[in-house]
């Protein structure tokens, strides 16, 4: 097998549908297989998943129950169900929407060994706001690990990488967000960007980061920057990996403080004195000073 896109869904029964007519419509010169981790949606999700399966005996592996196992447990049986040398990814609320997205890149690896992965731009569509703009702004570029330390440079929907390189290690970590993967596969070869617009990412309350709990959000951030901290090159700033932590639970900080959320201000507060402690003096001061002049006037 060539190619296997790899699907998670979980409650996205208003989406599904586009993502997977997004993955059926791909127009490849090369076998590929559909891989969808169903994990016992209580929605109509799983039954959209079936259609299509039933639709696409030859194309789709439908991966659900008996139980549900959560998003990491289910990432990593749907990504071991994948049997191709090239992996792409795209989450359930998300969908494709260039047909030659996948031979595109497929070619550009077949082309280039000395890389581990490729990613393109894409269009993040706000269901709060029913607005919608380009991920990025970024010209072609090959991208290091400081580089996707720094922010988000694409929609996870919008790669492709070689399967062979995400080995038995990956395990140790029962990795669930994406960065930790990008940052594994930059150890083991280049990833070019390209800024071709392929793909639709859904930002909104349906979506894990708006949907969890900000401060239980914070934590889960601070975990998996843990994670990438454990598989950097020897020498490399982690600094900012603490900037990064910093910078999430002052979020919440501010998040929790406005909502008069007192406990989760307070607990996001002290984590962010353990990482920068000079910084948080500075933040406090100016929010504090700013909720002054507001209660004067």
């Amino acid at each position: 097998m060539k190619v296997s896109v790899c699907i998670i869904t979980y409650n996205h029964e208003a989406y599904i549908e586009a993502c997977l007519e997004g993955a059926v419509s791909q127009v490849l010169n090369c076998d590929y297989e559909i891989v969808i981790g169903e994990d016992l949606s209580s929605d109509g999700t799983l039954a959209i998943c079936k259609k299509y399966a039933a639709a696409y005996p030859q194309l789709i592996k439908l991966i659900s129950g008996p139980v549900n196992v959560g998003m990491t447990n289910n990432g990593l049986r749907t990504f071991g169900a994948c049997t191709g040398d090239y992996l792409a990814i795209c989450e359930g609320d998300d969908y494709w929407t260039d047909p030659y997205k996948l031979q595109r890149q497929v070619d550009f690896l077949e082309a280039h060994p000395d890389y581990s992965m490729v990613a393109e731009n894409g269009l993040v569509l706000d269901t709060r706001k029913g607005t919608e703009q380009p991920f990025n702004n970024m010209e072609e570029r090959d991208l290091e690990i400081h580089h996707l330390l720094a922010k988000r440079q694409f929609p996870t929907a919008s790669v492709l990488l070689r399967r062979n390189m995400l080995d038995a290690s990956l395990l140790n970590y029962k990795f669930s967000a994406d960065t930790f993967l990008w940052c594994f596969l930059a150890r083991k070869g280049k990833i070019r960007y390209f800024p071709v617009i392929s793909s639709v990412y859904r930002k909104g309350e349906h979506g894990m980061v708006l949907s969890t709990d900000k401060l239980e959000w914070a934590f889960l951030m601070e975990k998996w920057n843990n994670d990438i901290a454990q598989i950097l090159p020897k020498g490399f700033d982690q600094q900012i990996l603490k900037r990064r932590n910093f910078q999430e639970f002052l979020k919440v900080f501010f998040f929790c403080a406005n909502k008069r959320e007192f406990k989760k201000a307070f607990l996001s507060l002290k984590k962010c004195f353990h990482y920068q402690p000079f910084r948080t003096t500075q933040a406090v001061s100016k929010f504090l000073v700013k909720k002054l002049r507001v209660s004067l006037k």
